[in-house]
């Protein structure tokens, strides 16, 4: 995984920097970073390998490279491949396996490397080397040149993937598509939105990808790790978020936080799926729940998240898959200090 931190240069010589476009300056700051701490090289062949590619323009295959390292599913590489190249994804494949098998190197990336594991030792590399930096320039220019719809969807997921923006570390940036596909067709009034998150997938902002253990098999869609600080800054965006000061003393608004924490505290509500409507029983505004739901799903207040089936391992249970509502990120600290000031001016003390 990776982290980013900025550092504060005299005016003149940040000047001198930008003018120098030819030069990757994260690049040179890394390397510098890794000499001072003495920090083990990468191996040779992984080395020579990444700036062999990257110097011969070969982009497809150091995307490649990167879904071998990151994804879960090696079936899930084709797929994500043909979105993006289509008609290409199998020759891309066959051919960097070919490269690493010439380079001594598993195709599948197993194994390790004094004490590392060699997936993490390539994403390393492409970090290091500048890889990372290009795919993120060019997710950034093709999300600048999308449709509203688009960009939307892709701060959407910012608020799935980014609690807070200003911890150092979000652990686990993917998310079960039942929640994104369900939250993301009402936000856009549409039946059917699985062309909408492809184009993500052909920007490069995200993947699918596959989990399976004992307890659980589903899709995944995976934030493309280079892709990290974009999210950071698309989950801080307002443009998206639509509430006025009426929103806090809208009697539908309150009766859904109230509703909301009927379980769990206000942070979220877990319903089991065939119990949905039973729960939505429970909710006390004038007008139907479905309706209050799409209208602050909409002005980008309420996420809806999914729990997968659960089988039973072990000790372990099994659990039904639930339904998950809870308030956007954003809208947590936008709205509900508002809110608090609201109830606590009503005191008079």
């Amino acid at each position: 995984m990776s982290s980013t931190f900025s550092i504060r240069l005299p005016k003149e010589l940040l000047k001198r920097m930008r003018e120098r476009k030819d030069v990757n300056w994260a690049e040179i700051l890394r390397e510098a970073i890794r000499r001072t701490l003495n920090e083990p090289i990468l191996p040779i062949t992984i080395e020579n390998l990444i700036c062999s590619l990257r110097d011969s323009n070969k982009w497809e295959m150091l995307l490649c490279l990167y879904l071998k390292a990151e994804l879960l599913s090696p079936h899930y590489i084709v797929r994500n491949l043909e979105i993006l190249y289509p008609g290409m994804a199998t020759e891309i494949r066959d051919r960097l396996s070919s490269t690493l098998r010439e380079q001594g190197i598993d195709p599948n990336l197993s194994g390790n490397f004094e004490g590392k594991f060699l997936r993490d030792l390539v994403k390393e590399g492409l970090l290091m080397y500048g890889v990372y930096d290009k795919f993120e320039r060019e997710v950034r220019d093709k999300l600048n040149k999308e449709s509203w719809d688009v960009n939307k969807a892709a701060w959407l997921l910012s608020q799935y993937f980014i609690e807070d923006p200003y911890r150092e570390y979000e652990s686990a940036l993917w998310i079960e598509p039942h929640s994104f596909i369900r939250t993301l067709g009402i936000m856009l009034g549409r039946e059917n939105v699985t062309d909408i998150i492809n184009k993500l997938v052909k920007i490069g902002l995200v993947f699918w990808d596959y989990y399976s253990s004992k307890a659980y098999s589903h899709e995944m869609i995976r934030c493309a790790d280079y892709a990290r600080s974009i999210f950071i800054e698309l989950s801080t965006n307002k443009n998206y978020l639509n509430y006025s000061t009426d929103l806090l003393r809208d009697e539908n608004f309150l009766a859904f936080l109230k509703w909301l924490s009927g379980e769990y505290d206000i942070d979220f509500r877990a319903v089991i799926e065939y119990e949905e409507e039973k729960a939505k029983e429970e909710f006390k505004g004038s007008k139907p729940f479905d309706e209050i739901l799409k209208e602050l799903v909409r002005r980008g207040i309420v996420l809806i998240g999914y729990w997968p089936h659960r089988r039973r391992v072990g000790k372990r249970s099994s659990m039904p898959p639930h339904w998950v509502y809870k308030l956007t990120p954003i809208a947590k600290r936008e709205i509900l200090p508002r809110l608090l000031i609201e109830a606590l001016s009503k005191l008079h003390l």
